[in-house]
């Protein structure tokens, strides 16, 4: 079977080829004419094809000839203009699955995200849980892109299964897991509140697992919503800690209050919005990612693991250590500066 994955030269998208590939999938890989597609070229049975969600003909052109279609490029982050985040995660999905109905694919899963449940979250979280933007542009556009995905497997039938992963962490995540490995290496990590809040983990290969087996399972899948997640119960002690245990560094004892740490985030974005800085870099503090390591948020995979089969298979000492082998020997390959050495790392 032939598939299409876009993002795909991104954290997730590159995984999800790696696996795809491994399932003897036929891939052909969207990256944007600015992304490395390096990686991608060296995978067999990997055809890469340049386009970009807000241009329609490449995403006409790229779905010709394939079954199923992962969509997994998004403008992410919480910080920036908000028609960016529209034209990619609201017009750019519709562009992509009228591509797709038009070219008889026969399904699409598409990536989403825990932000459309909301930050400030109590117990358990199921998929029954109400749409809650928060403010920041990535949620509202997520959310928004999520109700588009109703309105067309309810009026055009569309095959569409949306998948919503949670704090996706592990090898070649330059965004966020290695700078918390480099925060935890230089003495520098510190636990927001007392630590023991649940952080909603997940691996990046378990992501990939449970964005394949939505596009395997039948099509009674089809307008559902999945949340992919780790059900471990992790808290942000344990995450933090497992990253110290594996580079060998005392565990954290700093700690900073989780009030006065969001009160900073909100000056500081409010600062920024005054400044006019929506298209500048992201405040060093965000009330985004303040609630995200910081708050207790708990979801449910019962839906996951009865319809789809979905199972994690890594936990977090395992995600852990491969992530941070990973970020190791990705310091170790650019100290020496041997060109070759990361091309074989990142294959990892």
């Amino acid at each position: 079977m032939k598939v299409l994955v876009t993002g795909a030269a991104g954290f997730l998208g590159g995984h999800l080829a790696d696996m795809l590939v491994e399932r003897g999938y036929e891939v052909r890989a969207l990256v944007r004419p600015v992304e490395d597609a390096s990686y991608l070229r060296t995978l067999r049975g990997v055809e890469v094809v340049v386009g970009d969600m807000t241009d329609s003909a490449s995403l006409k052109q790229a779905v010709q000839g394939v079954q199923h279609v992962y969509n997994v490029a998004a403008k992410t982050g919480p910080w920036g203009v908000e028609d960016v985040y529209r034209a990619v995660n609201v017009q750019g999905l519709s562009d992509l699955i009228h591509a797709a109905l038009d070219a008889g694919v026969q399904r699409i899963v598409h990536a989403s995200s825990i932000t459309v449940y909301g930050h400030h979250l109590q117990g358990i979280v199921t998929e029954a849980h109400p749409y809650h933007a928060e403010d920041n542009p990535y949620s509202r556009s997520k959310i928004a892109g999520e109700k588009l995905i109703a309105d067309l497997v309810r009026d055009v039938a569309a095959p569409v299964v949306i998948v919503r992963p949670a704090w996706i962490y592990g090898p070649r995540d330059n965004a966020s897991f290695a700078r918390f490995v480099s925060l935890v290496e230089a003495r520098k990590g510190f636990l927001i509140g007392s630590g023991n809040n649940i952080v909603p983990l997940v691996y990046v290969r378990d992501v990939a697992q449970g964005l394949i087996k939505a596009g395997e399972t039948g099509d009674e899948v089809h307008g559902r919503a999945y949340t992919i997640a780790n059900d471990q119960r992790v808290t942000q002690a344990e995450y933090l800690n497992a990253i110290a245990d594996a580079l060998h560094v005392p565990h954290i004892a700093l700690k900073v209050p989780f009030s006065a740490l969001y009160m900073a985030g909100r000056s500081a974005e409010l600062l920024w919005q005054a400044l006019g800085r929506r298209k500048a870099a992201p405040p060093p503090v965000t009330t985004y990612g303040v609630t995200l390591l910081g708050r207790d948020q708990q979801f449910s995979i019962d839906r996951a693991r009865r319809e789809l089969g979905y199972a994690p298979e890594f936990d977090v000492k395992r995600g852990v250590a491969e992530g941070v082998r990973w970020y190791l020997d990705m310091k170790q390959a650019s100290s020496v500066g041997a060109p070759e050495r990361q091309v074989a790392q990142v294959k990892q």
